[in-house]
């Protein structure tokens, strides 16, 4: 029997393995063919996953294997562009893109607009929406079991784009998907810093108010390193939540202290891949076959994105940015053109760097997958060698 939804993966990095962990629980799924522009990577994903082709361009896999879900699964900056390209492909149904949506609104407006357009369901993959401590978090709070929540407080690192829009995300979930109203933010940039190709601030912080007395505090790469994406505190009336994707505390009248909450965890239950991204795809099928709006739909998580690049104009205007936000381009990197973050230290630095597949030894990188060392591990190793030899 055949599989009903024909699937491809754009970009073979490691964030397609999530996904591909996803699909293969998806009974209803068939992932025919991956897309890469560098050879040795497609090969491998094939190889790894049993994938059938391979193609070095989107507008290829879209003619020969017409598919009705997309994965798009490469570096931030270009979300935006693949994902237009495969709206506007004939047979495709839906598209799962890779989180942070976009890196500026104009981007991520452009994403709904075209998915709109051409009738075709976008979904970002904040698939920690579908985490049991998540999902269980959002349940108490419906039965009020902390009363009215009034703050979520969040810390992050390694950028606001990359681990903040998990946070920002999962306590908007948690809270009804709440509307800003406004945002103050602080950002520092003394060094060159990027994060797959794309700059980033060293550190920052916000404050959100979404009304009438909701707001999250959001801090990233200050405090300490001791925080997570799916990590966060949740303050009501009656009562505080300990909210990750796997442990969920509550504490309220009722509790005798903090207690941990049941969640019933099963194999697979885990903040990526796993049985989220296979949650995260089936209700995009239902969504394409009539179902309500996914939870994860691409006009929720633009939410998301004006918050953090509202946190960004804040700082370069030093005021309050009340939404929805003017400004469509991504207002750190205007504040950089603008001179507004004098660097300290010139040298330009990724901190995902040793990702680039660009001019790596495949062979090494092939050597140590065979001897069961993951992807990004194994990019590391590769790069950190290929210095050592300089």
């Amino acid at each position: 029997m055949s599989k009903k939804y024909k699937a491809i993966i754009v970009g073979a990095g490691s964030i397609g393995n999530a996904h591909m962990e996803g699909y293969k629980r998806v009974d209803e799924v068939d992932v025919v063919a991956v897309v890469d522009p560098i050879a040795p990577a497609r090969q491998t994903y094939m190889d790894d996953y049993g994938i059938p082709r391979g193609y070095a361009t989107l507008a290829e896999a879209l003619e020969k294997e017409e598919p009705d879900i997309v994965s798009v699964c490469v570096w931030h900056l270009l979300h935006d562009p693949v994902t237009v390209e495969a709206a506007a492909g004939p047979s495709v149904k839906g598209i799962i893109c890779e989180k942070p949506m976009a890196i500026g609104m104009g981007r991520a407006d452009r994403m709904v607009e075209a998915c709109e357009a051409n009738d075709v369901k976008l979904v970002i993959s904040h698939q920690r929406r579908f985490t049991p401590g998540w999902e269980k978090a959002k349940e108490l709070v419906e039965q009020g079991a902390i009363g009215e929540v009034i703050r979520a407080d969040l810390r992050v690192r390694d950028g606001l784009a990359n681990w903040g829009t998990h946070s920002i995300d999962g306590a908007r979930f948690i809270t009804g998907d709440p509307k800003a109203e406004w945002v103050l933010g602080a950002v520092t940039r003394a060094t060159n810093k990027y994060e797959r190709a794309t700059p980033i601030e060293d550190s920052c912080m916000g404050l959100i108010h979404f009304g009438p007395s909701l707001q999250f505090f959001i801090q990233s790469d200050l405090w300490d390193r001791n925080c997570d994406a799916g990590k966060f505190l949740l303050r009501g009336t009656e009562g505080l939540l300990h909210v990750t994707e796997t442990r969920l505390r509550l504490f309220n009248a009722s509790s005798g202290g903090w207690s941990d909450v049941p969640l019933g965890l099963q194999e697979g239950d885990q903040a990526i891949g796993g049985n989220m991204n296979a949650a995260q795809t089936r209700e995009l099928i239902q969504w394409i076959e009539g179902g309500p709006e996914h939870r994860g739909s691409g006009r929720k998580a633009r939410d998301t994105v004006e918050i953090m690049m509202a946190m960004y104009e804040s700082a370069r205007h030093n005021k309050v940015i009340n939404l929805p936000m003017a400004e469509k381009e991504y207002p750190l990197e205007l504040m950089i053109n603008e001179g507004k973050l004098p660097l300290e230290v010139d040298e330009m630095y990724d901190i995902r760097g040793f990702l680039n597949r660009d001019g790596i030894d495949e062979n090494r990188y092939r050597q140590l997958r065979q001897d069961g060392m993951a992807h990004h591990q194994a990019m590391r190793t590769v790069h950190e060698e290929m210095a050592a030899k300089k």
